[in-house]
């Protein structure tokens, strides 16, 4: 059939449609060649009374043309997956251009000058053209033939202006995400997090949807890339819900929301990868759109119904939150039905919009998660003044409580110092009268061995008393010991005014200054050292001219080493088993201690005792 050519004006700033002058063909076995078709136009047929028998089909569109002007001009179109343009001026002989385009073609096999939906040409002033172009939708959505020619000022013009648009909002929207993150590395504030992954889901579907992500990342595999953009979509609603469960604490506030939040997220991740297997294996977009709107009602019924259920449960900040959640509802069942109505040519104006919504949304989240953040901060001041408080009063009653139980414990260590000091007194009485009692006895007995019994008894219970002086808490101030070196003396000068008051006995001490004595060692070690020197008096000195004894105490190897030395007779084997070395041993045993004797020159005995 002969096709009527069309002048086109492209003087102007308007854009031409292109789709009112076509002609089409559908190429269902894809036979035809565009070399035959640009010969031979007599199976196209006008477009206003076509029908589409397949939506995957090929279609061969076809208009005759001439410009009013010489110019640099270019063919857009936006959603199909495969177009090729083939250009032929209607003269004798003349070349045929041809160049690729489409949502799913390579980058490799786009011209220099071309994107993957518009076509650079060069047309001349009156020079009669025909257009042919070459169309396949593999989505399986009903092919848009949004063709327009413009000259190439006013394309650059209007691309520029919708990128410098399209720049501040990808800008506004990454420097908050950005300033979300901050926040949550300042805060450590959980759903930071989730409204972080919230944002940056409908981020990257913006991104994805105008291209910018396959460009980037898969620019010759641009089939695969398409594969995420609903994912990033679903990334985003796994954050918004993880962000309402977890500011809304609704695990805590109704159990049964929160089981359904969870079956909501994992529906979620089902209908991920039904949708991936769908686009994969089919390419069919059209089908996983539809199966995402059906599963879209029950996120939305979710979305609705808590915050109903929990309203009276939500303070003020938490309830920005819902204004949030109302203006995404919102904006999705407008998506869904506009989407269902009008399909893929929805997709022009998606990515604004959804910048626009996303970017609110988030402000409004992020806004009552920093109120509720703050109402956190204003909490914990005031819980940490009730505390500060209650640990003040606590305070005083601890302080009332310990100086009331002071009181109590200095009266009774007053009664308990009184009983001791009545205790000590009649200890002190009773053995001054029994010292008394023995001394008194002493001059009227003649016998020498009663004598010797008498005296023996005398300076033990001399010991005693020492050791009661020394120790008495009245005479002490620490209470609990004394010096050992006075302590030794005062027993050996007893000692020796008691049996040979006028002998030239030299008793030599050399003890270091440093030891103490205890109570637990002081009556032992008193009764040990007044036996030997007892001893001494009694069985050793009667041939020695200068009779000298040498007591040595001193600290070797965390033990007191203690060293007896007298220059006497010695000791006799038969009195080894007398009562007073009897005595020595027993008590050396009872400090834990050890004793040896050597008969050298006199009479000694080394004595160990632990510390």
């Amino acid at each position: 059939m002969a096709r009527s050519q069309h002048s086109f004006r492209l003087s102007g700033p308007n854009q031409i449609p292109l789709k009112p002058h076509f002609s089409i063909l559908e190429d269902r076995s894809n036979q035809y060649q565009a070399a035959d078709l640009l010969k031979n136009t007599s199976a196209f047929q006008a477009i206003k009374n076509f029908k589409v028998q397949r939506m995957d089909d090929v279609f061969w569109l076809f208009v005759p043309f001439k410009v009013d002007t010489s110019t640099a001009a270019v063919v857009t179109f936006r959603h199909l997956t495969h177009a090729e343009l083939y250009l032929q001026a209607d003269t004798p002989n003349a070349p045929i251009l041809s160049q690729k385009a489409g949502a799913f073609r390579p980058l490799n096999e786009i011209k220099n000058g071309d994107s993957r939906f518009h076509f650079s040409i060069d047309l001349e002033q009156h020079l009669p053209y025909k257009l042919l172009l070459k169309s396949k939708h593999t989505k399986k959505y009903q092919p848009v033939f949004d063709f327009e020619l413009s000259n190439q000022g006013n394309f650059i013009e209007k691309k520029t202006n919708s990128e410098l648009l399209d720049l501040w909002l990808q800008g506004a929207s990454s420097l908050l995400i950005i300033y979300i993150f901050f926040s949550w590395l300042t805060t450590k504030y959980r759903p930071f997090i989730f409204l972080m992954l919230f944002a940056l889901g409908f981020h990257l579907y913006d991104i994805s949807l105008n291209r910018y992500f396959i460009d980037w990342l898969l620019p010759n595999a641009p089939q695969y890339g398409w594969l995420f953009v609903q994912h990033f979509l679903q990334l985003g609603l796994v954050g918004l819900f993880l962000l309402l469960i977890d500011s809304w604490k609704i695990r805590d506030k109704n159990m049964r929301l929160y089981r359904y939040g969870k079956m909501v997220i994992a529906c979620i991740f089902v209908i991920a990868v039904i949708s991936f297997l769908i686009n994969f294996t089919s390419s069919n977009y059209k089908l996983s759109t539809q199966i995402n709107i059906c599963f879209s009602l029950i996120f939305l019924a979710y979305a609705i119904y808590t915050p109903i259920v929990l309203w009276h449960q939500l303070d003020k900040q938490e309830r920005y939150l819902v204004y949030g959640l109302a203006l995404y509802v919102t904006a999705t069942i407008f998506f869904n039905i506009t989407i269902t109505l009008w399909g893929e040519q929805l997709y022009l104006i998606t990515p604004i919009a959804t910048k626009i919504i996303s970017i609110t949304v988030v402000l409004l989240f992020f806004t009552g998660l920093n109120a509720r953040l703050r109402q956190n901060e204003l909490d914990k001041l005031r819980y940490l003044d009730e505390l500060n408080q209650l640990q003040k009063y606590q305070n005083e009653l601890l302080e009332e409580s310990v100086a009331l139980r002071t009181s109590e414990l200095s009266q009774r260590n007053q009664r308990i110092e009184t009983l001791m000091n009545e205790l000590n007194h009649r200890v002190k009485n009773n053995l001054q009268l029994l010292y008394s009692l023995n001394s008194l006895q002493l001059p009227s007995v003649a016998e020498a061995s009663t004598t010797h019994l008498l005296k023996d008894n005398i300076a033990r219970i001399k010991a005693m008393m020492l050791v009661n002086d020394s120790l008495n808490p009245s005479h002490n101030a620490s209470e609990k010991t004394a010096s050992l070196n006075e302590f030794i003396a005062e027993i050996a000068a007893h000692s020796k005014r008691m049996f040979v008051p006028e002998s030239p006995t030299k008793i030599t001490l050399n003890i270091d200054e440093k030891l103490v004595l205890d109570s637990k060692v002081g009556l032992s070690l008193g009764l040990i050292v007044s036996e030997l020197i007892t001893n001494s008096y009694k069985h050793a000195f009667a041939t020695q001219p200068e009779p000298a004894i040498h007591i040595s105490i001193s600290l070797k190897n965390r033990q007191w080493e203690m060293q007896y030395r007298d220059n006497g007779s010695g000791i006799h084997l038969a009195k080894e088993n007398s009562f007073g070395l009897t005595l020595i041993r027993d008590l050396t045993r009872q400090l834990k201690g050890s004793v040896e004797t050597a008969n050298n020159h006199g009479l000694t005995y080394l004595f160990n005792f632990p510390i």
